[in-house]
């Protein structure tokens, strides 16, 4: 257990959330998260938490399904700037995650200045989500992953097709 996991630990004991927290093999793409969703019995809808800088050289993060792809365009008018994905490097350096286990909550403070949710992941009963590393993950209710993010975050943009809203 990690720094990352602690901290993820403890917003879900905050907030008293009993969501099912799973220690894995290392989960560095899609096939081995569906190896290990099928392992251990898990059947929420894989999300994916995107790492972005902008060109202030701010930081966000996009909350999507495992399928979705992220459109640049729109995330800069919702935004304000353009964005594009962190380097490997500075995401381990910000983050102490590797790249595809980035956790959508339970970072350094102030790090994230904004956080982008496509409102596709509340359609979901429940969503798997990294867990502060690569070997740790969560099955969670779609409405609890919400409350932990609107504890967790002041600058919410819920992304509905492509409008977008301010929470």
């Amino acid at each position: 257990m990690n720094e990352n996991n602690e901290k993820c630990y403890k917003i879900i004991k905050e907030l008293n959330l009993e969501p099912r927290v799973v220690t894995h093999e290392p989960i560095l793409n899609y096939e081995t998260a569906d190896k290990v969703d099928k392992e251990l019995g898990l059947t929420g809808t894989e999300s994916k938490t995107l790492f972005l800088k902008g060109k202030s050289g701010a930081f966000y993060l996009f909350i999507t399904l495992a399928t979705e792809r992220m459109d640049s365009k729109i995330l800069k008018n919702i935004l304000g700037e353009k964005v594009k994905l962190v380097s490997g490097d500075e995401m381990i350096e910000k983050t102490g995650m590797q790249p595809g286990c980035m956790t959508p909550f339970g970072l350094k403070e102030d790090l994230i200045k904004a956080i982008v949710v496509d409102s596709k992941i509340y359609n979901e009963e429940k969503l798997i989500c990294a867990f502060g590393s690569e070997t740790m993950s969560v099955e969670i209710k779609s409405e609890d992953l919400k409350k932990i993010l609107d504890y967790s975050y002041k600058d919410i943009y819920s992304l509905e097709g492509n409008e977008v809203e301010s929470v």
